[in-house]
């Protein structure tokens, strides 16, 4: 009776081990796996302040400014002025669009007008 207890107990001790060992694995390809997820945050960190650093780089007033000028006979670019914003209330539903865009700017000639449709 006695050797019968000796033998559960050690099948106890030797599946407790194993399963010790298994959750010991576990646990240490979590911790390498979260390392590597660090590190690719980090990396991506990184990439996103360099972006960050060529936007800002590429949106200098000076440089824009460069651009509209360049570009101006064919683009016609202008700075923005109060005059090319409308109130909301003057949009028409469904309607052409005519009437509002150039109620907004009146140096628009009405052949400059673009009517854009919704279907």
């Amino acid at each position: 009776m006695r050797n019968f207890f000796y033998i559960i107990i050690f099948g106890l001790v030797i599946t407790l081990a194993y399963w010790a060992y298994q959750e010991n694995v576990k646990t240490q390809m979590a911790i390498k796996k979260s390392e590597e997820f660090q590190t690719e945050i980090g990396k991506a960190r990184a990439k996103l302040s360099v972006l960050k650093a060529e936007w800002a780089y590429l949106n200098r007033p000076e440089r824009l400014i460069h651009l509209t000028n360049l570009g101006f006979d064919e683009l016609q670019l202008a700075p923005i002025r109060a005059t090319n914003f409308g109130e909301f209330n003057r949009l028409s539903n469904g309607t052409s669009n005519s009437k509002w865009s150039s109620a907004l700017n009146s140096e628009i000639s009405q052949s400059e007008v673009r009517v854009y449709n919704n279907d």
